[in-house]
């Protein structure tokens, strides 16, 4: 056993979206090198075929499921609980579930579908999840993003509040939050030992392309290998606060640097998520807002 997978022998990872695509592979890939796998995923049935899956890949694993939808922050906070209740600490979080809804779609807590899946249970489960990461042995956030991101604008509003939906410029916009939020979220943790990095692991197909007019795109292995190597590159292993392209770090779009757009967010995030802000400096922003 070569000395980076002896490391990940003794990681724990956390991988949402992962029964199906880019999350599965990559977590098909953490079960092969012995880590314990913790795996989130909406359907029952796909989480027990992927469950079996980890198993087969490493029989001698130890795997975690998890089911919640989250188009539900309800649904995302009892994830989140039992979690805590079962882990003690948590070293790699990736932030992989996204979906790319044919239709606009209030949910129940008031949402653009496309926003609270893609982006604000993330923020939300990441919150919760902080205190385990922190105990956790060199722990990184890994945000998924898209290239789409650069292609949009943004404000800090729910977009439930406009009538207007097209489902490539919603997606994009909730891969743009993403970036500027991985930002701010590793600025926030700049005093504490957790790394947080956002990727766009190229055009993959899975899913999303799959219903677009494109006729090319890279297989899903080679997608999760640029999340796999994020997560365990001893190079990356103090690299926080950045925008990757599939293995290049890159500049991201001038949107997401825009540190109003990130201050805002942040506030406006934690207001959506129900969460109060536990820094002094950013609550006496919140109510100069």
């Amino acid at each position: 056993m070569s000395k980076n997978a002896l490391a990940l022998y003794h990681k724990k990872v956390f991988i949402t979206g992962a029964t199906d695509g880019i999350g599965k592979e990559t977590a098909l890939m953490f079960a092969k090198v012995g880590a314990t796998v913790c795996i989130h995923g909406r359907n029952p049935k796909k989480l027990a075929a992927t469950m079996q899956a980890l198993k087969d890949a490493n029989p001698r694993g130890q795997f975690f499921s998890y089911q919640a939808d989250f188009s539900s922050l309800e649904d995302v906070r009892r994830m989140a609980n039992e979690f805590l209740e079962d882990h003690q600490s948590l070293d790699i979080l990736i932030n992989n579930a996204g979906l790319y809804p044919d239709n606009r779609v209030i949910t129940q807590d008031g949402f653009e579908q496309t926003l609270q899946v893609n982006y604000l249970s993330a923020f939300l489960l990441t919150k919760t999840l902080l205190p385990l990461l922190e105990k956790g042995n060199q722990p990184h956030i890994i945000n998924m993003s898209s290239i789409g991101h650069k292609f949009v604008w943004n404000s800090i509003k729910n977009p439930s509040d406009s009538p207007f939906f097209w489902r490539w410029v919603s997606y994009c916009r909730s891969k743009l939050l993403i970036v500027a939020w991985t930002i701010e979220l590793a600025r926030q943790l700049e005093n504490s030992n957790i790394t947080v990095n956002c990727l766009h692991p190229g055009i993959i197909r899975t899913k999303v392309i799959r219903i677009l007019p494109l006729s090319y795109g890279s297989s899903v292995p080679s997608g999760a290998k640029t999340v796999f190597d994020l997560a365990t590159n001893p190079k990356h292993a103090y690299t926080t606060g950045k925008y990757f392209e599939r293995y290049k770090m890159t500049q991201p779009a001038p949107m997401a640097l825009n540190k109003k757009l990130q201050k805002n967010l942040w506030r406006a995030s934690h207001n959506w998520a129900g969460l109060m802000i536990e820094s002094e400096d950013d609550e006496a922003e919140q109510e100069q807002a």
